[in-house]
């Protein structure tokens, strides 16, 4: 089968078949339009269904990533005209078995990345366990969540758009063996952020059935904004453009060429002032009510505390060294030093406390950081631990006790390992010892980042477990249905008395008491504070 053709509804498609780094053959559907281009009067418009089309759509080839400020070249790249899908298949349906899916969303703080770039995130290794794969992008940074509380911009426009994809989901898979009835949502970093997103917002009921947020939650200072409109009205001031209405701002803001709007939001954005290790600016937030359905109208805390949420088998973790992210740039690597230096936790901490209490709690946090135990014996071993948690690890592990009060299974994992095919380690060249932030989506998903990597047995083993234990809760809601020579133990769920979790290293095992000093600072501070926004 040369060329597949499939039929959705909205005309024919035209694949290809790849095959994985093991020579298994899979069939490929790239740059499916899931939703109208949002361009012109629809730039921050709420999602709409796209256009059908006449004959048969090539759909071989990788579509335009969602425009974004690209650090690298310092240019923006990408267009608005964006919010496509790949669809990666074992076979087409033959004799009516209907395949798991697995729905990935990918990361980058919602301002950078994209989910179609085939040599980006292909899944080679997945597809192989006879899983269905999507992937796709949302809109990023001022596109997708400019919020002024009006309908042409209400905010959480790019996480609308992922609930859009999964509503294409619904309807078409099935043409492509993929059952509509066991769907699994999963990401990293602001994937991880978006899949707790969705398990929180009633757009999104019904769509999806399982869920894996790595290294990502709702609760954390860097995937929510409750002061966009602030933010937003910075963009014509460094124009030095006065402007005093949000409908004036909503025009200046749709008139302005895609390239100005991108690169005056990221200015915009570097004036800010905020705790935590790092910051996005045009993130996620809580509407305020109006004449839409609101994705998100109630803080991300309080609902996962009512139960107010989608209760689906639910896998969350995170890296042990979250905090060596803060290594990647000179940006972020200076922020790091500060707080070695002069060892005042209490600038970073992203929580509204009390004038009170500012005192008790800088002792609380050099007890938990300076005077614990650590892995390494770096002179920012602490700092690293801090950002670790305030970023990452203290918000992921609060979202996932809260929602194993209020359901069940939750499982949750600490992946160790540091090997050649750490994805972020290598793309940001960072040779500190530990996993950092994102490390196991190498082993995950096969990345062009790590095409020159050394790939040891030992590397193979981590990865092949990974994915045995992400296909396994696609397809059963349970990563280690069975024991085995792969799989020696049996991965325990969380229970309302207690976070047994997962440690991913060479070998695998259950622990119980996941940083307790740390982890009782955050539970206290997450039942006490708000988070502050920038």
């Amino acid at each position: 089968m040369s060329s597949p053709i499939v039929e959705v509804q909205g005309g024919k498609l035209k694949g290809e078949v790849n095959k994985t780094v093991d020579n298994v053959e899979f069939l490929t559907f790239k740059g499916i339009p899931y939703a109208k281009p949002p361009v012109g009067e629809l730039r921050f418009s709420i999602p709409v269904p796209p256009e059908p089309w006449d004959g048969i759509r090539d759909a071989t080839k990788d579509c335009n990533i969602c425009a974004q400020f690209d650090s690298t070249s310092q240019s923006v790249v990408g267009d608005e005209d964006c919010l496509y899908l790949n669809v990666y298949t074992p076979k087409l349906l033959t004799d009516g078995t209907l395949m798991p899916v697995m729905v990935f969303i990918h990361g980058g703080g919602f301002i950078h990345g994209h989910g179609t770039n085939y040599s980006a995130h292909s899944p080679d290794y997945l597809i192989e366990k006879d899983v269905v794969i999507v992937s796709f992008n949302y809109r990023l940074g001022i596109l997708g969540f400019l919020s002024l509380d009006c309908k042409d911009a209400p905010g959480n426009m790019g996480l609308r758009d992922q609930v859009q994809a999964l509503k294409w989901v619904q309807k078409n898979i099935k043409q492509f063996g993929g059952d509509p009835d066991n769907v699994t949502i999963f990401g990293f970093s602001a994937g991880g952020a978006s899949v707790e997103y969705l398990l929180l917002s009633p757009l999104a009921r019904g769509l999806f059935h399982k869920a894996i947020a790595q290294s990502g939650s709702t609760l954390l200072p860097w995937a929510q904004n409750h002061k966009l409109k602030k933010l937003a009205y910075k963009i014509p001031s460094t124009k030095g453009k006065a402007i005093t209405t949000d409908q004036d701002l909503l025009s200046f803001l749709k008139n302005l060429p895609i390239k100005d709007l991108i690169a005056l939001s990221i200015t915009a954005m570097s004036t800010s002032t905020f705790r935590g290790g790092i910051y996005f600016g045009f993130v996620p937030t809580i509407e305020k009510p109006g004449d839409w359905e609101p994705f998100l109208d109630k803080k991300p805390y309080d609902l996962l505390s009512r139960g107010e949420f989608t209760k689906v088998p639910f896998m969350s973790g995170c890296c042990t060294h979250e905090g060596l992210l803060m290594l990647a740039t000179e940006e972020l690597l200076a922020r790091l030093e500060k707080l070695v230096k002069e060892k005042f936790f209490f600038e970073f901490l992203p929580f509204d406390i009390a004038e009170g209490d500012k005192l008790e709690m800088e002792n609380k946090l050099k007890s938990a950081y300076l005077d614990a135990q650590h892995e390494f014996d770096d002179n920012n071993a602490f700092a690293i631990d801090f950002f670790t948690d305030v970023d990452f690890f203290g918000g992921g592990y609060i979202s996932s006790c809260l929602i194993a009060k209020r359901s069940s299974p939750v499982y949750f994992f600490e992946f160790a390992y540091d090997g050649g095919l750490n994805y972020l380690k290598k793309k940001y060249n960072i040779h500190h010892k530990g996993a950092c932030h994102g490390d196991e989506g190498g082993y995950l998903l096969k990345s062009e980042i790590l095409r020159n990597s050394k790939v040891s047995k030992t590397d193979e083993l981590v990865r092949n477990r990974l994915v045995e234990m992400w296909t396994n809760f696609a397809k059963y809601g349970n990563p280690t249905p069975q024991v085995n020579e792969l799989l020696p133990i049996k991965w325990e769920p969380v229970t309302e008395t207690g976070l047994a979790y997962l440690y991913i290293d060479e070998n695998i095992k259950m622990k119980d008491e996941l940083y307790p000093a740390r982890t009782k600072l955050f539970k206290d501070l997450f039942a006490k504070y708000d988070l502050l926004s920038a």
